[in-house]
Formats: structure tokens, sequence, C-alpha cells
């Protein structure tokens, strides 16, 4: 979508028109959960969960995720290949990746990838002052507007490719779909937990990138609302 990847996207819609981040907790622990999100669409890492059955919906326990590295080999992305390298690290002195642990430790996803859509131009970096300090700004581009309009689309129950479903879940579990003015179809919700995905012009996603999705959205946190 667009050329960009899924933590690109998430960093793009975690900032305002106006350049101002909407919550920097958020957009950091959004873009490390999109990372993996790529790396799961990609074949690289899978997301052990446990879940049960509980009147007809998919219930997962909280907490208990694990990320595992099953393919290695280069992705063509550098800071996919680096995130695996590290991924491999922490297995190896941990002997496990537990998911929220380890997105609370890559507090650096979302100035990565910020600082490279700046790099592609889909940015534009402006620095001013407030009071005594110095405060940077982000400028998107028109690509910000239409990933929210592709938002909606799929909102209103259009059939979603693995990408889309993964980018809607991680707006929709942070609760950015209210900062960005989105409305989801409620009953399309509650079928895809049920295992309904109904008129699908494409093959449903694989069961294990439906899981990854469903918990990878619940680990972002909500935006404070403070000021």
């Amino acid at each position: 979508m667009h050329g960009l990847s899924l933590p690109e996207e998430f960093a793009l819609l975690s900032l305002t028109d106006t350049g101002k981040t909407l919550d920097a907790t958020q957009a950091a622990v959004g873009c490390a959960a999109a990372e993996l999100g790529e790396l799961a669409m990609r074949g690289k890492v899978v997301i052990d969960v446990h879940k049960q059955k509980i009147a007809g919906f998919d219930v997962y326990r909280t907490g208990a995720e694990e990320v595992r590295v099953v393919d290695a080999t280069s992705t063509g992305l550098g800071w996919a290949d680096e995130v695996l390298v590290k991924l491999g690290a922490h297995a190896a002195e941990h002997g496990k990746i537990m998911l929220r642990r380890w997105l609370r430790r890559r507090r650096e996803a979302f100035a990565l990838h910020r600082n490279a859509l700046v790099q592609r131009g889909r940015l534009r970096r402006e620095s001013g002052r407030r009071l005594f300090r110095v405060v940077d700004r982000y400028l998107p581009d028109a690509t910000r507007g239409y990933l929210i309009a592709d938002l909606r689309a799929a909102r209103g129950g259009l059939p979603e490719d693995p990408h889309m479903l993964l980018l809607t879940d991680l707006v929709v579990g942070s609760g950015l779909s209210r900062d960005l003015g989105i409305t989801y179809n409620r009953q399309h919700r509650l079928d895809r937990g049920r295992g309904i995905q109904p008129g699908r012009a494409v093959p449903a996603p694989p069961q294990a990138l439906l899981d990854a999705s469903a918990v990878l959205s619940a680990a972002v946190p909500k935006r404070s609302r403070r000021g």
C-alpha cells in the first residue's frame, strides 16, 4: 500500500496533519507491534497465543504470547533484517521472546520509521521554538490522507488482504480510529471474531496471521487523553 511498510504506515498515522505526535508511547509500541506484523506477514515470525472459544468467539489470554523466529533469512528490508537479528539475540539470552516484554524494549521503533518517512519524502521536518526549547514537527504529505481513506473503506466491510487486516486491527485496537475520525462496521468485526467473513473476494488470511493481528493490536496502549 503506497509503497510503505506496516510500521511506516502506523508511524504516519500517529502524527496529526499539523505534524504533532498524538501519543509518543502509543506510537512507539504500535510501531514495534507493526514491525512484528510485517515479519509475520512475510513468514519470518510466528506469534504463539493461548486462546479458547467462549460463546463462539476466540478469547485470547493476554501476557502469555510468545514470538518465534521461523525464518531468519533476509527480507530485503534493512530494519526488518536488523529486528530479526535482535529477536534471535533476545531468544538466545532469555530462552523465549515474550511479546509484551519485547514491545516495551523496542522503544526506538517510532523514531526509526518516522525518520525513514522523512528520508523518503513522506514527512517534512520543521523545527520551531516553544518557550525555551526547540520542538520538531513532522508534516505529512498526501499519503496520510490516502491511508485514512483506505481504512474507512475497509471498516465498511470491504474485503481485507493480510496487510489491511493488520493495519486496521492496529488502528482500531489502539484507539487511533477515534483520532482519525474512522468509524467501523461493528457487525463486520463481530462476524470476523466468530470466523465468519462473508463476501470476500480474496482468500481469508491463515489463522496464525489472524491470531497475530488480534494479539498485536491488543498489546498497543490506548492514547492518553491528558490535555
